[in-house]
Formats: structure tokens, C-alpha cells, sequence
């Protein structure tokens, strides 16, 4: 989805005096001005298509370990910790507890790397997922 249409392109392209480096735009404009609604509707086309990608990611992330048979909610919490997903992204993803998540998560860090591990994002974990 293309998020910057021509209305938004001629709405940046109009101002003339964007003000200060930490003014907000939003302060510049007048709230009824067609350019800042225009600016208003371009973040809330980012926010929706934010929202799509995560929940397509989710989808083939469930899909990738239906593939790989993991069925075990703890295989599956491991499994998504190792490609560097949080607890709180775990249980957006696999329906468990936030709680069981966690002790899965420490015991599984304990027995493993001690507590040197960092999270990424969901993108990231699922394109190692399919990298392997």
C-alpha cells in the first residue's frame, strides 16, 4: 500500500514555513487546514498498514510452525525465543499465558545462554525462521 498519495505530496510541498526543528507541525497549522488533514490521514494510514504487516507476520509465523509440527506450546515458546522474540510478542502469536511464557522463557535462558540474550522484532524472527 502506497501511504503517500499526491494530495499529501502537494500538502508538504505547499508549506513554506515549517517553523523551528522542534516545532510540530501540527502547532504550525491550523487544525481545520487541508494540509495538516491530509497529514493526519498519512498517519493513520501508517498505523493501519503497521498493524496489517504485524498481523501478516503472525499469520505466517503460525503457519511456519505448523510446518515444522511444532504443536507443544513449550516447543513453541522456545522455538520463537531462540529466533529472538519476547515473551509479550510470544503470547500475541501462541495463545499462553504471559506468566507460563516467562518460565518458560527463564528457565530456558538459565539452561541455555545465561542472560546475554536480547529480543527483536517479529519480522526479524520470522525471516530467521524461514532462513533455515
Amino acid at each position: 500500500m502506497d501511504c503517500i498519495t499526491p494530495m499529501l505530496s502537494e500538502a508538504i510541498n505547499s508549506i513554506d514555513d515549517w517553523g523551528d526543528a522542534n516545532d510540530k507541525i501540527d502547532c504550525l497549522l491550523s487544525p481545520n487546514d487541508w494540509r495538516l488533514q491530509e497529514i493526519l490521514k498519512f498517519r493513520k494510514r501508517i498505523v493501519l498498514v503497521e498493524k496489517s504487516r504485524e498481523q501478516h507476520d503472525i499469520t505466517a509465523i503460525r503457519k511456519e510452525l505448523a510446518r515444522r509440527k511444532l504443536a507443544d506450546k513449550q516447543y513453541q515458546t522456545e522455538f520463537l525465543y531462540q529466533h529472538g522474540l519476547s515473551a509479550g510478542k510470544i503470547t500475541t502469536i501462541i495463545d499462553i499465558a504471559r506468566s507460563t511464557a516467562d518460565k518458560i522463557i527463564l528457565e530456558y535462558r538459565a539452561s541455555h545462554y545465561g542472560d546475554k540474550r536480547k529480543v527483536m522484532g517479529i519480522t526479524d524472527a520470522l525471516a530467521l525462521m524461514r532462513a533455515e
